[in-house]
């Protein structure tokens, strides 16, 4: 009985392994699923537990076995939070938030604790009841901090599940086909176009380019004018993030009905990117093409699965499933010693499957006898940066964790610079496809498209009218075969018109052109939408 009471005591190394997944998981409730803790927990725990009791068969003493557990822990963990804090810190010309020199610190240091921990002569006791009592705060914390959010989720608004923290947790299907109308649709030709559709991420307006990065892109979109493609001079997205702006283009319509449906308040992602359901995997274009007999070719551009489509006729570029699909390891991961590992693995993921979008992106219609739509989101010219102006490999300046994130950035290398180098870059494969396109015999729709602009210095919760006008400016260019359809399209038009032109044009509907209006919000609260027309208007 005082066996099983002396090892109940040693709780700390466990609480602590526990604690990073909770603290995380809690600043991502909604793009993370409660599913996903579980796998954290079996990889970071289990060997936890495995080498506590190896340490306790060798030293032959539980509480020195358990404290050196909690430290390896402390420091594998708290690893990232350091370099992050002291990223781009310099001591004259010395940068001391280099991995080359943090790496043997914290490994000199944790070799000195261990070595400290096995010598001294006392039983750790005391220490073993300090660190348990710090380690049960901690959890408390992180139970608390899922709290206060599920509560913040919970308070007010007017949504249908306002209030009802399950449904933030457990997300039960919603249906919204109520909110869209069936169309009819006639192939007059007797060779219908294929259509391909590429947007490139945070991809700015010309304006945008020069003004808030000091870089004529005339160049590249003179190339594309002479080439046919109209080139919209005033074109802005309807939202500021990719998946409220891509959702809002792929279904042709506004998404602020989901303020209603879900509450604006509300994190789950589910309604709009689960695959089985969601409004982005299933959204009206790709219905539409699917009804008009046209396969439906994806690109998974991203490494987590993130745009696998369920209506897709074929994948390509696809990858093996791995750890870091699971989007909560994948992020513990890049905050632990080795996130730098972690951060070239992954950018060499997304080299590879960005240079393969753009060798096979012109020539998979060959695939099948039907027409084709050919989907693509590339993730450039949008951090991380990792190629510069002609494609060549560049390792990011800051963690992939914190450009990735436009709400997290901070300042350190010149960013803007490899930004540009990115459209550059992007540029030239975009001259490369429509070459190769356009030199087929068959019709072919083009569109170039960007889901929002730049967010440099961005406020995201009290936009300015400049920041507004920075994030919503968007490079806008479409090509039609026919001359004469081409009219169709206008310089002051949004991103949720464009198929909705598209099939007015060229398949016979009837679509009526929705007035244009943009949205303010932030990925923390995908539901919630400030309308910021006006901002634009006034510029």
């Amino acid at each position: 009985m005082n066996e099983l009471k002396t090892k109940s005591k040693k709780i700390h190394p466990f609480l602590v392994a526990i604690f990073p997944i909770l603290i995380i998981y809690s600043q991502n409730i909604g793009r993370v699923e409660i599913e996903e803790v579980f796998l954290p927990v079996i990889i970071i725990v289990g060997p936890t537990i495995g080498l506590y009791y190896f340490l306790k068969s060798i030293l032959k003493n539980e509480n020195k076995s358990a404290v050196i557990v909690t430290l390896i822990l402390i420091m594998l963990f708290s690893y990232g939070h350091i370099y992050y804090l002291l990223n781009d810190v310099m001591i004259g010309e010395f940068d001391i938030g280099r991995n080359r020199y943090l790496i043997p610190a914290f490994g000199l240091l944790l070799g000195i604790g261990i070595f400290l921990t096995i010598k001294i002569k006392t039983a750790l006791d005391n220490a073993t009841t300090i660190l348990n009592v710090v380690s049960v705060v901690i959890i408390l914390v992180a139970v608390g901090n899922v709290g206060l959010v599920l509560a913040d989720t919970a308070s007010g608004g007017s949504g249908k599940y306002d209030g009802n923290i399950m449904q933030e947790l457990f997300y039960d299907r919603i249906d919204f086909s109520s909110y869209f109308e069936p169309h009819e649709f006639s192939l007059s030709e007797e060779k219908p176009p294929d259509v391909y559709y590429l947007i490139v991420d945070e991809y700015g307006r010309n304006d945008a380019l020069l003004e808030y990065n000091n870089f004529d892109n005339s160049e590249f979109t003179n190339f594309l004018t002479q080439k046919g493609f109209h080139v919209a001079k005033n074109s802005f997205s309807n939202y500021p993030t990719s998946m409220q702006s891509i959702t809002s283009t792929m279904n042709m319509r506004y998404i602020n009905f989901l303020s209603d449906e879900v509450g604006e308040k509300a994190r789950n992602y589910k309604p709009l990117n689960e695959k089985t359901y969601g409004l982005l995997p299933n959204n009206q274009v790709i219905k539409n093409f699917k009804d008009m007999g046209y396969k439906m070719i994806n690109f998974n551009t991203f490494s987590t699965h993130q745009h696998e489509l369920p209506l897709a006729d074929l994948g390509l570029c696809n990858r093996g499933v791995n750890l870091l699909d699971n989007k909560l390891f994948d992020t513990i991961s890049r905050t632990t010693i080795f996130g730098y590992f972690v951060e070239r693995l992954w950018e060499d993921e997304m080299r590879k499957t960005i240079m393969c979008v753009f060798e096979e992106f012109s020539s998979v219609e060959e695939n099948f006898e039907e027409p084709v739509f050919v989907w693509a989101h590339m993730n450039l010219p949008h951090g991380p940066y990792i190629f510069g102006p002609n494609g060549e490999p560049i390792t990011p300046g800051t963690p992939l964790l914190l450009t990735a994130n436009p709400e997290h950035r901070v300042s350190g290398w010149d960013e803007k610079q490899q930004y540009i180098q990115q459209v550059q870059f992007s540029n030239k494969m975009m001259k490369k496809i429509v070459n190769e396109i356009l030199s087929k015999e068959k019709p072919a729709i083009i569109i170039f498209q960007s889901d929002h602009g730049t967010a440099w210095d961005v406020n995201w919760f009290e936009p300015s009218k400049d920041d507004v006008w920075e994030r919503l400016k968007i490079f806008n260019a479409i090509y039609f075969p026919d001359e004469e359809k081409r009219k169709m399209l206008e310089d002051d038009r949004t991103a949720v018109n464009t198929f909705r032109i598209v099939f007015n044009s060229y398949f016979g509907s009837n679509y009526e052109m929705l007035e244009d209006k943009m949205y303010w919000g932030w990925n923390a609260k995908p539901y919630y939408f400030e309308e910021v027309t006006s901002y634009l208007l006034e510029k």
